[in-house]
């Protein structure tokens, strides 16, 4: 079936991570982010032939904005995850030490990674705040 729409229709053979992408717009989505958080249950080599935190990680790099994935586990170093474009993982698995207990303690470990991203990210505004210095009479 696909052949024949490739040889018949004029059909082309596209990643699915694209056309996902294009179907939610994320382009227009990213617009105004100050960081991206994506993930699936295993970040390894398969991830960099196109999945979606690779997808969206190039997507956010063309916008600037910094990409945390969040993961199972990783089989990939940092050097790898790095020059897909993203910027930071959190492994589960890391967390918990062994993959059952990651998959057992899945929520709470979701949660508490949510957190210490939302405090990096808290800290990285305060910060950026104070680079600006006071605001002036009428600015906010």
């Amino acid at each position: 079936m696909g052949f024949a729409a490739l040889a018949l229709l004029g059909a082309e053979r596209r990643p699915g991570v694209e056309v996902v992408m294009e179907l939610v717009d994320l382009e227009t989505r990213m617009a105004g982010a100050d960081l991206v958080i994506t993930g699936e249950g295993s970040l390894d080599t398969q991830s960099l032939a196109g999945k979606v935190p690779v997808g969206v990680a190039r997507v956010s790099a063309r916008h600037g904005i910094p990409v945390v994935a969040v993961c199972g586990r990783s089989l990939l170093d940092r050097d790898q995850w790095a020059a897909a474009g993203i910027d930071h993982v959190w492994a589960l698995r890391d967390l918990a030490g062994s993959d059952q207990e990651s998959i057992r303690r899945a929520p709470a470990l979701l949660q508490e990674v949510g957190g210490r991203i939302g405090q990096e990210l808290a800290a990285r505004s305060r910060q950026r705040q104070l680079m600006a210095g006071p605001a002036g009479p009428g600015e906010e």
